[in-house]
């Protein structure tokens, strides 16, 4: 099977409403999804010739970097939904005095540790994958909390594709914006409309209930927004000539995000930005809890704040 083909069966499972769109924009700019020989780092960028190329090591970093969204609702998720409930303020020096916590947040290092190992290997196949996540050929895990992990790395590995593909389109229409700050943002905004935009019609195709695919699938884009901040690195969040600061690229993503305040895309995206936070020794000021929304815009702020 070609490469396309293979990416071209991601969006199939992830946004079959989108597969036809997608299949013409790739027809009309003869857009071709390409895995390259390994190297070392994250690569999945827009090549010349609309190409999009990869590596077998960045979609398996992806794949490992979900079970840190995993390890990050392990760590965070149910004290959040305590210190809401209870009204009590939310307090990282206080939370850091928990028992058992910093074995939780040592298990979300330990994952990200294990992300920069596959990273920096010399070679992909000189990595020791770790025992206890299972390799991403194994497929769809049975466990439901692992199945979820799958369906999110899959949703996020979607939206990277999709950012990389408006990349593709500015260039063979040569309307590339000036400012490439700008480009960078207008690529995420097409990923995001991709992902979203017609949810109504999927439902009501497939049966499911909207809300429940747009909070899933905004799970999924909040896993790749916080990957781009890990793979981004800590000297690097204020953003460059080239790419904005990550705080601006995450308040994007969470603008006009048509679902409830309390919804677990907020507690998901808010888990994240604490561990991650935590993990780069970022600033989180108290905070009270009013919902999980709130707290996630205010989290954000605080990366914005911390850099």
């Amino acid at each position: 099977m070609e490469t396309t083909d293979i990416v071209q069966k991601l969006f199939d499972g992830v946004i079959p409403e989108r597969t036809s769109d997608i299949e013409s924009i790739a027809n009309n700019y003869d857009t071709q999804f390409r895995l390259i020989v390994d190297r070392e780092g994250f690569n999945l960028d827009a090549g010349g010739f609309s190409a999009i190329q990869f590596t077998s090591r960045s979609t398996r970093q992806m794949w490992l970097f979900g079970y840190a969204g995993k390890q990050a609702l392990h760590c965070y998720s149910s004290l959040i939904s305590c210190l809401k409930l209870c009204g009590t303020a939310l307090d990282i020096n206080v939370i850091n005095n928990i028992t058992g916590q910093a074995a939780e947040d040592e298990a979300f290092k330990s994952i990200l540790d294990t992300v920069k190992d596959l990273s920096t290997a010399f070679h992909e196949d000189d990595f020791e994958w770790p025992v206890d996540i299972p390799e991403p050929e194994k497929g769809r895990p049975s466990d439901v909390e692992d199945a979820l992990v799958y369906d999110l790395t899959c949703m996020a590995m979607a939206y990277m594709f999709l950012h990389e593909l408006k990349h593709v389109i500015f260039l063979a229409e040569g309307n590339v914006p000036g400012d490439p700050k700008d480009e960078e943002y207008q690529c995420d905004k097409f990923a995001k409309e991709m992902m979203i935009s017609e949810i109504d019609q999927y439902a009501a195709n497939s049966g499911y209930p909207p809300e429940k695919v747009r909070k899933k699938r905004m799970m999924g884009i909040a896993l790749a927004s916080a990957f781009i901040l890990f793979a981004t690195g800590k000297n690097h969040l204020a953003g460059s000539a080239t790419h904005p600061p990550i705080y601006g690229r995450w308040s994007a993503t969470v603008q006009d995000v048509n679902l409830p305040e309390d919804d677990n895309f907020w507690l998901y995206f808010s888990s994240f930005a604490i561990a991650l936070l935590k993990y780069y020794s970022i600033t989180i000021q108290p905070k009270t809890v009013k919902d999980y929304k709130s707290l996630c815009l205010d989290l954000i702020e605080d990366l914005e704040n911390g850099i």
